[in-house]
């Protein structure tokens, strides 16, 4: 019997039925916090692989903990006052005496020398906030790692998003051992023999393989699910599915029910949002990429924006990067924002789409009017940052945009990042392929016209 299984035993892990692929990495970085830190939250959207981390996280520190790791599963507890007994049933045999839950549990776990992992807390943030913060107060041998869609927000928290996986570039030649560079595809090609045997990746197929790892920006679930799809669809047919259709990414047999599809996956969190917050979740999905502030207040304007969009940011839905302030939303939870927003009626479809070109249509038009000129290096100096694409000048016209400005509409621009997705018929922003920045800073004097290589 080794350390881990005296007194509380071996923590009664879930086995894992499938194979852990490839996040060396994040498992040494969340072993390091928890060294340091007595609760860690990996936080996430839904689909990421927080219950897979920090399950084999759990796994490799049995033996760090002389009472073990104890696995406490929360999304079946819906009623909170079941909370404190929940946990305290599954940390050991209850007591004789007659005590409240909380008290009952804290008594539980002190002087122990415990990791104690609570998986889904997001829809008892509260409740888990109060008992783990008095739980740590009881033992100063416990750590706490939970998974959460949203931070407990508690003091002593230290919060680790769980980044997607890495794909390879569209259109990158993929090579030898492309998927010991690419975690993405590594794991779709191993669900993809599963699914399939005697799938390889071939000069015919590489490039339907990179566009299918892109569409899914890494998300390891819907990875899976798509890889599953091979049973009956080639490669292309997977790759052009899934520019517009969400519901392709489902399964009979994933447990629980809310991984059998994304859709339902993202249903999850969009009940945890406010309704502001799933307003805007719909509107910004008319951006097929990132966009900060300023274009989401000209786009999405309403009297809560501030408060959604930092909602939105903390529920794991939106993905900020704070280098440069932009948000974005992933592929396929932009598709089911997509999806929302067509159910919200034509008349919302229109006026974003309307306030979407509005503010690409004014922001090439800077471009134009200050690209020769004091403010030429700060237009050049943008990578990675969205600008109005070339084809924006043909969509105004076949959406009945004010021709007088179209031809402004693409100078000096051309489109640099992934094209726009599932917008031609679906109702959602077919203005530009990439979302929206303010500019550069205010002052910048115009020049009458942009030099001739930049028309």
């Amino acid at each position: 019997m080794g350390p881990a299984q005296t007194r509380l035993g071996t923590g009664r892990l879930p086995v894992e039925a499938t194979s852990f692929v490839d996040r060396r990495l994040e498992v040494a970085e969340v072993k390091r916090l928890l060294a340091a830190a007595r609760l860690v939250t990996l936080t996430g959207v839904g689909g990421v692989g927080k219950t897979r981390l920090a399950l084999r996280v759990a796994r490799e520190l049995r033996r760090a903990f002389t009472d073990g790791v104890r696995w406490i599963e929360l999304i079946q507890v819906t009623d909170g006052s079941l909370l404190d007994s929940t946990i305290a049933a599954g940390i050991g045999p209850a007591d004789q005496g007659v005590r409240e839950p909380l008290a009952a549990l804290a008594e539980r776990v002190r002087d122990r020398a415990l990791l104690l992992v609570l998986d889904n807390c997001e829809h008892l943030l509260d409740g888990c906030a109060g008992t783990v913060g008095t739980i740590l107060r009881e033992s100063a041998g416990l750590r706490v790692l939970c998974t959460s869609r949203q931070p407990l927000g508690i003091v002593g928290e230290h919060v680790w998003t769980v980044p997607s996986m890495q794909g390879p570039e569209p259109d990158e030649p993929l090579g030898a051992a492309a998927d010991a560079r690419y975690p993405a595809l590594a794991l779709f090609l191993e669900r993809a023999v599963a699914a399939s045997p005697g799938f390889a990746v071939t000069a015919d197929n590489e490039r339907a393989v990179v566009e299918i790892c892109r569409r899914l920006d890494g998300l390891p679930l819907a990875i899976e699910l798509a890889a599953a799809r091979l049973r009956t669809l080639s490669p292309d047919q997977l790759a052009a599915g899934l520019r517009d259709r969400l519901n392709l990414l489902a399964t009979r047999h994933a447990v629980p029910a809310r991984h059998r599809t994304m859709e339902s996956a993202f249903s999850w969190s969009y009940t945890l949002c406010t309704p502001a917050e799933r307003d805007l979740w719909a509107s910004v999905s008319v951006f097929a990429d990132s966009f900060d502030l300023a274009a989401a207040e000209r786009v999405c304007a309403g009297d809560h924006l501030l408060g959604a969009l930092s909602g939105l940011v903390d529920k794991s839905v939106l993905v900020l990067d704070r280098a440069t302030m932009r948000y974005r939303l992933l592929e396929p939870v932009r598709q089911f924002g997509c999806g929302r927003l067509r159910a919200a009626g034509r008349d919302r479809v229109l006026a974003l789409r309307s306030a979407h070109r509005d503010w690409y249509l004014a922001l090439a038009e800077r471009f134009a009017a200050e690209w020769f000129g004091p403010c030429e290096l700060e237009w050049i100096e943008r990578p990675g940052r969205s600008r109005p694409a070339s084809g924006s000048r043909a969509r105004c016209r076949r959406s009945g945009g004010p021709a007088a400005r179209c031809p402004r509409a693409g100078t000096g621009w051309s489109a640099r990042s992934r094209p726009a997705g599932p917008h031609g018929g679906n109702g959602c922003a077919r203005w530009t392929r990439t979302g929206g920045s303010s500019g550069p800073r205010a002052g910048c004097r115009p020049r009458s016209s942009p030099p001739a290589n930049a028309r």
